[in-house]
């Protein structure tokens, strides 16, 4: 899943008379994108005579599936699944058709939440940043700092049509004010300590005609996919809203990263390289190998100028991060092209150098990296370095993306590496 913060300036769907639950007619759906920043109030007051298409909405009983016709609140999970449900946490969903049917299907759902074994962070104010999180110990690559289930998810986009002759202003307000009303309900479903956890999160669109509850939402969902198979982009994916992912403030260097279970419905944040004890736990809310000039436009909304070090060494930052990028496209064409891999092992431990360099092992070309080094190794016949790197594969445990077959080469003695069809086919120089 992907799971950096969603981008604030998401908007609501403009939509057909028809609910977007076909993947067809979701995808052909234009997006209204919302104001950032001070706007001045408009008149929303609809022309006389129109009445507004109602788009249905229902409560569902958490064991039965959602209906075709209307958009569904519900409790995640099953509270009749679970034993302790009085003590289990849970998540207030708002969502489209058949979002409801991918968690039902799913073999052996709910699973229960898998907890850090020690407590690892506490919330303190930052001058200048409000609240956030710091490591109460020092923390390995690869460790546990929490999993929790979103207090919020909810549709990033309902149907709302635009009355005759609005303008855009005000169809954007109309829109707002439309997802404020539905916000509203699935936050009065909340238990009473949760919805105190949701109200006391950092609102940064006070000025741009969000509501309260939505400009909430918009300023710390957390981009969930995979509930709309079939539904790609903005359309197919939800905002989730955290308790304590949600507090983590930015970095463009980011020393955490979380992984969505969609079994336990739940995130997990692991530390995606040491951490010192007393620390800041950081996230990243946009793309992060892009240049410090597109993340500052992209944080925009967000209400903060980023001074970590990326964004302050701007020269040297920007230079490793094209560096990067520029390596990361031609990687495979490069593997290919050196015939002994001896330039391309060269290249590659540069690359990382720089990746570590740039606090970057949150992206995928890090684990992309040390998967290509392993290889390199597995192919010259030097099993004890390949276990090395296939043993940093195995702290990587926010990304799932990641293949799962390095596994059988972290014993360095493994009986898989003569059994590999590239085990010491390529001379080491």
């Amino acid at each position: 899943m992907k799971n950096s913060k969603a981008k604030a300036a998401t908007g609501t769907v403009a939509e057909s008379p028809l609910l977007a639950s076909d993947a067809t007619v979701a995808q052909a759906l234009p997006l209204a994108r919302f104001p950032i920043g001070k706007v001045d109030k408009v008149d929303v007051s609809l022309p006389e005579g129109y009445h507004e298409p109602s788009l249905k909405y229902v409560e569902r009983d958490a064991r039965h599936g959602s209906l075709e016709t209307a958009m569904t609140y519900t409790t995640v999970p099953n509270p009749f699944n679970c034993a302790n449900f009085s003590s289990e946490p849970v998540s207030e969903c708002f969502f489209f058709p058949g979002s409801k049917e991918v968690l039902m299907n799913l073999p052996n759902y709910p699973q229960p939440l898998v907890r850090p074994k020690t407590t690892s962070f506490h919330m303190i104010d930052v001058p200048g940043k409000g609240k956030g999180l710091f490591s109460t110990r020092a923390l390995k690559v690869g460790d546990l700092i929490l999993t929790e289930r979103p207090l919020l998810v909810c549709a990033r986009g309902v149907v709302v049509l635009r009355p005759p002759n609005f303008s855009d202003a005000q169809y954007s307000q109309y829109s707002l004010d439309h997802l404020e009303r539905v916000t509203e309900i699935a936050v009065s479903r909340m238990r009473p300590e949760a919805k105190a956890a949701f109200m006391a999160l950092a609102n940064c669109h006070m000025e741009d005609g969000s509501g309260p509850l939505f400009g909430v939402v918009r300023t710390n969902g957390l981009s969930l996919g995979g509930l709309r198979p079939g539904v790609r982009g903005e359309m197919g994916t939800y905002n989730a809203t955290c308790k304590d992912i949600s507090r983590l403030n930015h970095s463009c260097s980011p020393n955490t990263a979380s992984r969505f279970d969609m079994a336990s419905f739940s995130y997990s944040l692991y530390a995606v390289r040491d951490i010192a004890d007393g620390e800041e736990l950081t996230y990243q809310y946009t793309a992060v190998g892009v240049p410090a000039a597109e993340r500052k436009k992209e944080l925009a909304p967000y209400g903060f100028v980023c001074t970590c070090t990326a964004c302050t060494d701007v020269a040297t930052s920007d230079a490793r991060r094209s560096n990067i990028a520029a390596f990361n496209a031609n990687l495979i064409e490069a593997r290919a092209s050196d015939k002994f891999l001896g330039k391309f092992l060269v290249k590659c431990r540069a690359q990382l150098e720089l990746v570590e360099q740039e606090g970057l092992e949150s992206l995928r070309i890090y684990w992309v990296l040390l998967r290509a080094l392993m290889d390199v190794y597995i192919w010259r016949g030097q099993a004890k370095d390949a276990s090395a790197y296939a043993a940093k594969l195995d702290k990587i445990l926010w990304d799932a993306d990641l293949p799962q077959d390095y596994k059988q080469f972290i014993d360095p003695k493994s009986p898989a590496y003569e059994k590999h069809e590239m085990w010491r086919k390529v001379y080491r120089g």
